[in-house]
């Protein structure tokens, strides 16, 4: 994580005084921000940013000295920042992993690197590469623009590669900067993605070596019909601009059952329990899944978790959730991995326990 962790607390200050300066905002809005802060499930989130945190605009560090937020940072300044910031992140987390696989980055055959929240080229998964000391042949994939399901396509990719291959070693890497995409313009679904989303980067090896925390046993996709309005994700003048659809939980309810049942009976037999790893896209998108599969709420606790202490980091939450749910499980278990983003696509990957 980033090192600027903004309580909740910080973020209503944030996102009211903000709200309260934009011509158009209503009483009533500010009031339902203060709701939605003590609703949404989310106690803390990190960002590259200290501004969050701040109680003056004199303290800003990346918004103009106004409360106003005038003039409004371009996507080119907040491109800059995500420059500077992704592959830093990326590289902790990615040297964790590396050193908790007992795998030497020159070892890495292929690297696979999962963002939604920022462009430049040569990209950031070369300056992952050459910060960790990984060859310069290493073949590097991007799966970019996705959304929150991104990190399982990315996990896909990297599977696949390595069953093409089972010598290839395979660094997943998916970092995140989703509050460089901040808005200001005083609507309920701006201030429900200022709420939710935060800043992270998580990482993952593969190898055919049959060791490790699980093996990835099958993975499925589905668009589910007429929701293509419902979640988008636009680059704007002012940064990328998400769309989120009120109803999303309502849609997920509707399709995701056949999906999940598809996913659960793929692969191999499996001997032991069902575990979850469901992106915490938002509160009511993880309850939707409860819902639908009718779950405890102790069934989903890993998601609830991740959502309270991080929010939604985009394409790498399901990858905290899992590492969670891995903790939980014995040998035999299979966890599955459910992500949801634009289209309304769902994503999903079932990972059986090693011991």
């Amino acid at each position: 994580m980033p090192s600027h962790r903004a309580t909740k607390e910080d973020t209503e200050r944030f996102l009211v005084r903000a709200a309260g300066a934009q011509e158009g905002c209503t009483p009533r809005l500010l009031r339902t921000i203060s709701s939605m802060a003590e609703t949404c499930g989310v106690a803390a989130r990190h960002s590259v940013l200290p501004d969050y945190t701040a109680t003056s605009p004199e303290d800003f560090a990346f918004f103009p000295d106004n409360w106003r937020l005038e003039p409004f940072p371009s996507t080119a300044k907040r491109m800059a920042i995500y420059r500077d910031e992704a592959a830093p992140l990326a590289v902790r987390a990615a040297a964790e992993a590396l050193a908790d696989a007992d795998i030497a980055p020159a070892s890495v055959t292929h690297l696979v690197l999962s963002t939604c929240t920022g462009f430049f080229a040569p990209g950031p998964e070369l300056l992952l590469a050459s910060a960790l000391g990984l060859s310069p042949n290493v073949q590097r994939t991007i799966v970019g623009f996705m959304g929150c399901y991104a990190g399982i396509n990315a996990l896909r990719v990297a599977d696949q590669i390595v069953r093409s291959d089972p010598s290839a070693v395979v660094l997943q890497v998916a970092v995140e900067l989703c509050t460089l995409h901040y808005q200001r313009d005083p609507k309920l679904s701006t201030a429900i993605a200022n709420l939710l989303f935060g800043d992270g980067a998580a990482a993952a090896v593969y190898t055919g070596s049959g060791r490790g925390y699980g093996r990835v046993a099958a993975t499925r996709s589905a668009i589910a019909a007429g929701t293509a309005d419902q979640m988008r994700w636009d680059i704007g003048d002012h940064g990328f601009v998400m769309h989120l659809g009120s109803k999303v939980p309502r849609s997920i309810r509707a399709h995701a059952a056949p999906f999940i049942r598809d996913l659960a009976d793929a692969g191999p037999p499996r001997e032991g329990r069902i575990g979850w790893a469901v992106h915490p896209g938002g509160r009511r998108i993880v309850e939707a899944v409860a819902e639908s599969m009718d779950l405890a709420q102790s069934d989903v606790a890993s998601s609830f978790d991740v959502l309270r202490d991080y929010g939604n980091l985009s394409s790498a939450t399901v990858f905290f959730v899992l590492k969670r749910e891995l903790a939980r499980r014995r040998p035999g278990d299979r966890i599955l991995m459910l992500g949801f983003g634009p289209g309304l696509t769902m994503e999903g990957a079932s990972i059986d326990v090693l011991g």
